[in-house]
């Protein structure tokens, strides 16, 4: 009498990603096209942005999967193309993020005292705003002797594994 639903069977292709950026010297934009990159790989379709270039209190809450990945600049700032949107983040009418499971990777040097600072405030905010983070926030460090790639060598495979168990089976 009932018909049962057909089973859903999931694609990579059937998603999308959002990765946006914030980055004074290119180096965040550089690594956001690197994910990019990796995703279109994956069979992943992806859009890349800067982050004050998307509308995130408009949009951000119907996203379902986002990477984040900025830098820190002056006394622990955000880059300049992302501190409209930090400004919005903060606002306490910003809409709740259920919906949507993310990762940071940010980019910094640890001889400063306010090391990946953005990094660590954008990756709190949005669990505060209740997204689901994918994996741990990667905190690449040009003091590294592989530079920023040591770290984002090891986040990467970390995020794609995440992305991977939150999707539907």
């Amino acid at each position: 009498f009932f018909r049962r639903a057909a089973p859903i069977v999931f694609s990579w292709a059937a998603m999308h990603l959002l990765i946006l950026f914030g980055s004074q010297t290119g180096c965040a934009e550089e690594v956001a096209q690197q994910v990019s990159r990796d995703a279109r790989r994956r069979n992943i379709p992806c859009t890349v942005l800067p982050m004050d270039a998307y509308p995130l209190l408009t949009d951000l809450s119907k996203e379902s999967f986002a990477v984040f990945v900025c830098s820190t600049t002056g006394q622990g700032d955000p880059p300049d193309n992302m501190k409209k949107s930090w400004r919005c983040l903060l606002l306490k009418s910003f809409p709740a993020l259920p919906s949507l499971h993310f990762g940071v990777f940010g980019l910094g040097d640890s001889s400063y005292s306010n090391f990946n600072v953005m990094a660590k405030k954008l990756h709190n905010r949005l669990k505060g705003l209740g997204a689901v983070p994918l994996v741990d926030r990667g905190l690449g460090d040009d003091q590294d002797e592989g530079g920023l790639d040591l770290e984002l060598s090891k986040w990467l495979p970390q995020f794609w594994s995440g992305l991977a168990t939150a999707l539907p089976d």
